[in-house]
């Protein structure tokens, strides 16, 4: 399971991948000088203080180890809770109704007809930013005119098919 979904740049990869190869030598280094010597006799494996103090270090090495997942752990999961919050403000606006719309802005019947119909408006709001007037920018045509003709085309340009003739 991923925790962390998001894409980072890639110049910041870079400085997490060094980081963690970093912290993997320091370990390493860390692990195999505390164990070399204990392997490192002529006479073969000691096993007397040293190993135990070994021990002791592998053992505050694992506590650290399990503190910083922790802390990461619970740092993830924080920001994964509080993304998922954000989320859900990032919702689409509910739909609002005619009555809503009207509620909100304190709209007439004639103010919300005139948003209604198509054309650029212009809208003034009072001081409380209630809708105080809307100033549409279009001429209303009546339905009874009927619309202008099309102008014909300069230079009417007809293609004709090799199989049109064949016909």
């Amino acid at each position: 399971m991923k925790i962390i979904r998001t894409r980072q740049r890639p110049f910041l990869v870079l400085i997490d991948v060094f980081f963690t190869v970093l912290a993997w030598v320091g370990l390493l280094y860390l692990l195999v000088n505390g164990l070399w010597p204990l392997f490192d006799s002529h006479a073969g494996p000691r096993f007397g203080g040293t190993w135990l103090d070994t021990l002791g270090t592998l053992q505050i090495y694992g506590w650290v180890a399990l503190v910083n997942a922790f802390i990461l752990i619970a740092w993830a999961r924080y920001q994964q809770r509080k993304s998922q919050s954000f989320a859900q403000r990032r919702l689409p606006a509910p739909v609002v109704d005619d009555q809503g719309l009207s509620d909100s802005f304190k709209l007439t019947d004639e103010r919300l007809d005139t948003l209604r119909r198509p054309g650029s408006k212009v809208i003034h709001n009072n001081q409380d930013g209630d809708i105080s007037h809307v100033v549409p920018h279009f001429h209303v045509l009546s339905k009874e005119l009927p619309p202008p003709p099309l102008a014909p085309l300069e230079q009417a340009r007809v293609i004709k098919l090799p199989t049109d003739n064949a016909v």
